[in-house]
Order: C-alpha cells, then structure tokens, then sequence
C-alpha cells in the first residue's frame, strides 16, 4: 500500500497542508461569509417577528382594555336607562291609580247622592201610602172619615217617625 509507505510522507504531508490551506481559505472567504449573512438575516427577520408580535400583542391589549371599557360603559347606560323607565312606568301607575280612586270616589259619591234620592223619594212614597192605608183602615175598619192631613200626623206620629 503506497499510504502506509514512510519514503511517500513528506510529499503526503505538503498536499495535506496545501488542500487544507485552501479548504481553510476557501470556507473563510466564501462559505462562511454567505452562512453569516444567512444566520444574521434569519436572526434579523426573527427579532423583526418577535417585535411584531409585541406590538401587536399590545395593540389587542389596549383593543380589549378599550372593549371592556365599552362594554361597562354600555351596561351602566342600560341599567340607568331601565331604572328610568322603571321610574316612569311607576309614576304613569300611581298616577293611574291614584286617578282609578278618583273617579271611583267620584262615582261612588254619585251614586250614594243617587241611592239617597232614590230612598227619599221611596219614604215619600212610603209615607203616602202608609196615610192613604191609615185612611182606608179607619174607614173600614171605624167606619170613619180620616182627613188627609190627620192621616199624615198619624204616620208622623208612630215610633219610626215615618221612616223605614
């Protein structure tokens, strides 16, 4: 085997040196350069990434704040606008109420106004009639003739006064 030839090392060991000087070369003009530039482009556009995403973490962050805020704002204008309606739909009750009692006052007085009528007008009646009977039973039953006027002072004159 010519490798293992100690006569060939010398010669062996130049070309080692001068393809690994190249190769050296080679990588540190070359290849390392263009792998550089590739890890700081990527590193770059990672940093680039990464603040994007703060800021648009941020952003949703104030969007939300700013929701909330929205949003509480919206059920205090609710829950003030229903205490109002509330209020009102309480007053427009009572008020109703309050008017219902009215007039049933109002009708009621009427027809207490009306029943007093109706029952001073009945004991006229009564009154009438109890006379005229009284006259009619004196002539029947005493064979007397009662004046219209003593008729009268008779039912006056009984324990009721008159009235029922």
């Amino acid at each position: 085997m010519p490798q293992l030839n100690p006569g060939v090392f010398p010669m062996q060991l130049f070309w080692l040196a001068l393809t690994f000087g190249l190769l050296l070369v080679l990588m540190a003009k070359v290849a390392l350069p263009r792998l550089s530039r590739i890890l700081d482009a990527r590193s770059s556009r990672i940093d680039g990434d990464i603040a994007a995403a703060k800021a648009a973490r941020a952003s949703a962050e104030e969007l939300q704040a700013a929701v909330q805020k929205q949003l509480a704002d919206a059920k205090a204008s609710a829950a003030a606008t229903l205490k109002a309606v509330q209020d009102a739909v309480s007053a427009e009750a009572k008020q109703r109420e309050a008017d219902l009692v009215q007039k049933l006052a109002a009708e009621t007085a009427s027809a207490e106004a009306k029943i007093g009528a109706a029952k001073s007008a009945a004991l006229a009646n009564v009154r009438a009639v109890a006379s005229e009977l009284a006259q009619a039973a004196a002539s029947k039953l005493l064979n007397v003739s009662v004046s219209d006027s003593d008729a009268q002072a008779a039912v006056a004159a009984t324990p009721q006064g008159g009235q029922a």
